[in-house]
């Protein structure tokens, strides 16, 4: 599992974020997404619902191809966020098998622009 600080994130703006998932037993990138679930959710410290979720199927989580995803949180989501820290998660279900594959947390701040 990996802890991460994401650079802070305007709630007045797409959030997009290109990311690699790592074979932890063949320490190779995956790079066929078949049969492979991966879910995303950013929710307000110490809550127990999240408040953005991204999926491949929901298609908030892209394949862009050799190995990258990109997730993409689009500003009409983002402007529901007040300023503050968030946590964010990630999990991958492959082969009915659930890893936790990210925490971490990331600062969203006020981009103050109402339009």
């Amino acid at each position: 599992m990996y802890q991460a600080n994401f650079e802070p994130v305007s709630n007045r703006a797409d959030w997009s974020q290109p990311f690699e998932i790592i074979d932890d037993g063949t320490n190779t990138i995956i790079t066929d997404f078949t049969g492979v679930s991966v879910t995303i959710e950013v929710r307000e410290q110490g809550a127990c619902y999240p408040r953005l979720t991204a999926t491949i199927d929901n298609g908030k989580i892209t394949d862009q191809g050799n190995g990258i995803l990109e997730w993409l949180f689009p500003r009409s989501e983002m402007t529901g966020l007040c300023a503050n820290t968030y946590e964010i998660g990630v999990t991958i279900e492959r082969d009915d098998f659930t890893t936790q594959y990210l925490i971490g947390t990331v600062p969203i701040v006020d981009g103050i622009v109402s339009r």
